[in-house]
């Protein structure tokens, strides 16, 4: 878009309010959304700039176009006129707000009404999920990245109010945008992660166990179902294992730290786990099971470098260096002492 230019902060707001509702008209990427949706998170006044243009603005020819290609919910209208904008979806939620101004101009609409419309706007839920072996990274409204491991499943539940994630099964990794009047929660389980400005993972686990990995800043534990545990503080190169009663923080090593949160680079490393926990975690990328045939080799340390879901790799790895014969049975690969 030829019209649309990020202007430097020092510019004046309604500068750059007038730069995104000429790229309203024109047409935005699905990426510059998500940058209208943070700038519009980002300080009240660039709202209030963005309402005040909206409604000087004589052409939203483009949002009619708009709502073809992006889901809009139905709503009760209060005119006929009214229904093109729809209802206010997390998506599109700036082009709703214009169209919702545009269309209800002549209605001489309350202030607070239209503070009501651009909290509506705000809010954003989005599901996310990966199926055995996949991985996915994206960018959510408010600059924050998510990355989902294999077999993951959360829920994004932003408002105005804060930035909630609801983890549901798996494991994922955020880096965390700051926004001091909208605090950023994972939910796992009974547990939930709150970010102090961060870069963490968080893992739910068999049971109610979750671990939580911090790369940097600090996070947040508390178990809100129940009073009588003391939110407990994670710091960079910490690891916490939750349990129903119990939260274990430990400091590891960085090596361990690198090796923990290698799945975003697409591999495993392994150093020095047992057989079983190795097979264990590597069962979580691929649907081929395992079964350990003789018990003697279940605690033999096995190390490491296997792409992620690479059962061909590990097997041949663990004939020629560990000791163990793999044997595969359909689906199923077991293992049993090398003879």
């Amino acid at each position: 878009m030829s019209k649309l230019v990020h202007l430097p902060r020092t510019r004046d707001v309604r500068e750059q309010a007038a730069s995104w509702i000429v790229g309203l008209e024109e047409g935005l990427s699905e990426q510059q959304t998500v940058e209208l949706k943070a700038w519009l998170a980002e300080d009240p006044a660039h709202r209030a700039a963005f309402v005040q243009m909206a409604k000087q603005w004589d052409n939203f020819d483009a949002l009619a176009e708009l709502a073809t290609i992006l889901p809009l919910e139905t709503a009760s209208s209060r005119r006929n006129r009214f229904a093109l904008a729809g209802a206010l979806v997390a998506t599109v939620a700036a082009c709703a707000i214009a169209a919702v101004l545009y269309f209800d101009r002549q209605a001489a609409v309350p202030t607070v009404e239209v503070a009501q419309t651009i909290a509506q706007a705000l809010e954003t839920n989005h599901d996310f999920q990966t199926s055995v072996g996949q991985q996915l990274t994206s960018k959510l409204p408010d600059g924050s990245s998510v990355s989902l491991n294999t077999d993951t499943a959360l829920t994004v539940e932003f408002s105005d109010a804060e930035r909630l994630i609801i983890l549901d099964k798996g494991e994922a990794s955020f880096d965390v945008a700051h926004d001091a009047t909208r605090p950023f929660r994972v939910k796992a389980g009974d547990h939930t992660v709150q970010a102090l400005g961060t870069v963490f993972d968080v893992r739910r686990q068999e049971g109610s166990r979750v671990r939580v990995t911090v790369s940097e800043g600090v996070v947040k534990v508390s178990n809100p179902a129940d009073s009588s545990h003391e939110a407990v503080l994670v710091r960079a190169g910490q690891v916490a294992d939750l349990g129903e009663v119990t939260a274990r923080v430990v400091r590891v090593d960085p090596s361990r730290l690198d090796a923990a949160q290698a799945w975003q680079r697409g591999v495993l490393i392994y150093e020095g786990q047992t057989l079983e926990d190795v097979v264990a975690d590597i069962s979580r990328y691929t649907p081929v099971r395992f079964r350990i045939e003789d018990d003697s080799i279940r605690q033999r340390r096995v190390g490491g470098v296997f792409r992620a879901g690479d059962v061909d790799g590990l097997l041949l790895a663990l004939q020629e260096s560990f000791g163990v014969e793999p044997h595969r049975q359909g689906d199923v690969v077991v293992l049993s002492e090398k003879k």
